[in-house]
């Protein structure tokens, strides 16, 4: 198909810079253009001085906490590990295999109307066996990109760990190269024993590492007491600080830690939604990306928003260092960041030139001057607020001004509350068992 947007603000990220030119792009066979290269257009999109993005990237998201809305847990959850305990642990051991193809199809609707076409999924379920590729297939039918990785802990006993284990390393080997790649996914180290993480180590190649760090305090308070050192220094001493890894929330970070990332080819991925929403510490961004450590947003399952996300991290973070001037340079960090992430794994950015398409496009209309050094000031302030109105990858559009195009798995749309509420009754089941 060929298709022809006209009259929109082009935003286009570069390595330490954004660049805004008012054009309009033309698609053929997929790929991007600025020259017109056809005679025929099939499709004309004249949007009328909106801005059009690189189709975001979620950097941490937990797919399998969709039918969590208004699972019967146990409250009050006292702490943090209570929470785990009484929601999250309970929640991931009654997931099947249908409630895991349902969750995915909905988290990537969700993920299509604000403008996400790249997700990192942090997985776990009651079952392993071609869990990851099960949600592959249901992220290839709508079109979007992204890793997926297994959690691996010891909480489960060694069976399970086995088995979780042996799925991030059949599916990171099997997708390399592929639009949906795999990752080796750790909970953290307060459930990953010595043992456990040098089988990991001696197991997954050089395959990045997806893990949560220092969400709450006890994590950081273990590693110390338990093993004497900081939790990126334990990680690296069994070579788990590999290139191209996800590191997740970050709170607490020793000097040390921080020493160890910022000569690594690294990202950070920070999810204040989630930490506030559990009344956690919140790792302070301003330092991670004074440090020279690409820092970016995930949604940790609370929602499927970057914007919402980088906003919410630029506002804790002036709130944080208690300084009002701070928030434009990491705004553009956690901005350029969140391309470079989809990048490293080999993903096309997707506006320029030549690229395959991978476009979404926001119905922001600046009603003063917008260009390349007045960008940040309308993306904090206006454009992180507006919906977001046309998606295209490759040469199909996946939103079209406002609606989903694709209407995949309508049976089990149809049957989400049956099947939602089957799974209540097997979490009402587990409720104390782990």
């Amino acid at each position: 198909m060929n298709i022809e947007i006209k009259n929109g603000y082009v935003v286009i990220p570069k390595v330490d810079s954004i660049e805004v030119e008012k054009k309009n792009i033309y698609i053929q066979d997929g790929k991007i253009f600025y020259q017109k290269p056809f005679k025929k257009t099939d499709r004309v999109i004249n949007i009328e001085n909106k801005i059009i993005f690189p189709g975001l990237t979620n950097a941490h998201h937990h797919i399998y906490s969709t039918l969590s809305k208004g699972v019967p847990c146990e409250v009050p959850f006292g702490d943090f590990i209570g929470n785990l305990k009484n929601l999250w642990w309970t929640l991931d051991h009654s997931l099947n295999k249908e409630d895991m193809i349902l969750s995915t199809a909905i988290a990537m609707k969700d993920s299509i109307s604000q403008g996400v076409t790249t997700v990192f999924d942090h997985h776990i379920s009651g079952y392993t066996e071609n869990s990851l590729s099960d949600m592959a297939d249901v992220f290839d039918a709508y079109g979007i990109s992204g890793t997926l990785a297994f959690e691996l802990s010891d909480r489960n006993g060694k069976e399970f760990f086995k088995k979780s284990l042996q799925e991030n390393i059949r599916f990171a080997k099997s997708q390399k190269g592929k639009s949906v790649q795999g990752m080796i996914g750790l909970h953290a180290s307060f459930t990953l024993s010595d043992e456990s993480l040098k089988i990991i180590s001696e197991t997954t190649e050089n395959f990045p590492v997806h893990v949560h760090v220092a969400e709450g305090e006890i994590d950081g308070i273990q590693c110390q007491e338990k093993y004497g050192k900081g939790l990126i220094e334990r990680f690296d001493d069994f070579g788990l600080v590999r290139d191209n890894s996800l590191y997740i929330h970050c709170s607490n970070l020793t000097k040390k830690d921080l020493e160890i990332l910022k000569n690594r080819k690294i990202f950070i991925a920070q999810a204040v939604d989630s930490n506030m929403n559990n009344g956690l510490n919140i790792g302070n961004i301003s330092k991670f990306i004074s440090e020279g450590i690409k820092t970016t947003v995930g949604t940790d399952g609370m929602h499927s928003s970057p914007l919402k996300a980088m906003k919410n991290s630029m506002i804790f973070t002036k709130y944080l260092n208690k300084n009002c001037d701070l928030g434009y340079g990491e705004m553009n960090s956690l901005f350029l960041n969140n391309f470079k992430l989809k990048q490293a794994f080999g993903l096309p950015l997707g506006i320029e030139e030549g690229q395959v398409a991978d476009l979404a496009i926001f119905d922001y209309q600046p009603a003063t001057p917008f260009n390349s050094d007045q960008f940040l000031g309308h993306f904090i302030f206006g454009i992180t607020e507006s919906r977001c109105q046309y998606v295209i990858k490759n040469d199909e559009i996946l939103l079209d001004n406002y609606q989903l195009t694709k209407d995949l798995y309508k049976d089990l749309f149809e049957r989400s509350e049956e099947i939602s509420k089957a799974m209540f009754n097997r979490f009402e089941k587990n409720k104390g068992k782990y």
